[in-house]
């Protein structure tokens, strides 16, 4: 088997057997979604450390050997890369690490607070190969998306299965407390003895975030890189049908409600097509919106119905600031504040949508 420090978690689906039977082709395609072999090449740089496909943060040093996938990321608040057009010959092989997950590509840009050390430098030692053909990420999925803006080859069946209500958690920025928001509903709804789902539908695909998601006791959680995507920083239509075709696995295992987060914010990696579909906005019954102070919000409750979203819009109390304040000056537009971390307000936010018919 081939000897690596750790299998990223954007690739948590590749197990030790499915390894075992890959060997590694140094002549690899720069096609987004493909798997490969990496080497740090320093001790240095913005990411110093990789999330493994059990959820844990390893440390990579000068010469670890890691497995992460090739991919987009275009993020506004963390590095911003992309899929390179491609290696010509005695190009070098030498890419970026993006993200803690593993994704890597082409670095363009890193936030100024982690700029002074550069992108963490790798070393393409070539692309898994498996069955004689480079091995992608949807090639690891047993259902990956299909591509196009239809939905998958289960659609008649899924059509039959009623779709269950569904919350969704945005926000203004990455790192606002949209996952720690999922993780008090989840509990909430929990206490209500309620079978609940939950979903990341954008973003870069950290495990972190389902794993938190599970431990606050959702029954049943997924994210995009089980259908094949390792960010959702690419073209619409495959976003789309991973996130019809997540929502339609949580409503055939019987959960009763579901919490679904957009990573990063509502207008940046696909969100913003995600809010605008129909088939996804027709089951969301409310909307709670986390943003760092209250022009986010404002700004935010602007877009949605931009989008034409007209479910109720329910903000939290943004991170930080002065609760007292906050509530004023959002009281002055006609808006009340959830505080998450006041399990009570949780469970009165609960109950006002119990009382209408958001779970039955």
């Amino acid at each position: 088997m081939l000897q690596v420090k750790a299998v990223a978690s954007n690739v948590r689906a590749l197990d030790r057997a499915r390894l075992a039977a890959c060997s590694v082709d140094s002549d690899w395609p720069a096609a987004e979604g493909v798997v490969l072999l990496l080497q740090t090449l320093a001790d240095a740089g913005s990411i110093r450390s990789l999330e493994n496909r059990q959820g844990r943060e390893v440390a990579l040093y000068r010469g670890d050997r890691f497995v992460g996938v090739l991919a987009h990321r275009r993020s506004s608040t963390s590095e911003y890369g992309e899929v390179p057009p491609g290696f010509g010959p005695g190009a070098p092989r030498e890419l970026d690490l993006l993200s803690h997950g593993g994704v890597v590509g082409r670095g363009l840009s890193i936030p100024p607070a982690r700029a002074a050390g550069g992108f963490t430098r790798l070393r393409v030692l070539g692309a898994l190969v498996h069955q004689g053909r480079a091995l992608r990420l949807r090639d690891l999925c047993a259902r990956p998306p299909a591509p196009g803006p239809g939905p998958g080859p289960d659609a008649p069946q899924r059509s039959r299965q009623p779709a269950v209500p569904t919350l969704l958690v945005c926000g203004s920025a990455a790192e606002v407390g949209k996952t720690t928001t999922c993780a008090a509903l989840i509990r909430a709804l929990k206490r209500r003895g309620l079978v609940v789902g939950a979903a990341k539908l954008t973003g870069t695909g950290r495990l972190r975030d389902i794993l938190a998601m599970r431990d606050a006791g959702a029954d049943h959680a997924l994210d995009f890189p089980d259908l094949g995507l390792a960010t959702t920083y690419t073209a619409a239509a495959p976003v789309l049908e991973a996130a019809r075709e997540i929502l339609g696995r949580l409503d055939a295992s019987g959960c009763q409600v579901v919490v679904a987060e957009l990573g990063g914010d509502i207008i940046e990696a696909n969100a913003d097509a995600l809010l605008a579909d129909p088939r996804i906005a027709g089951r969301c019954s409310a909307i709670v919106h986390v943003a760092g102070d209250v022009v986010g919000i404002l700004g935010a409750a602007a877009l949605y119905r931009r989008f034409g979203l007209r479910q109720p819009i329910q903000p939290t109390l943004p991170r930080g600031r002065n609760p007292l304040g906050t509530v004023e000056r959002l009281r002055g537009f006609g808006w009340d504040a959830l505080d998450v971390l006041d399990a009570a307000a949780c469970d009165a936010y609960v109950e006002r949508l119990l009382a209408v018919g958001v779970a039955e």
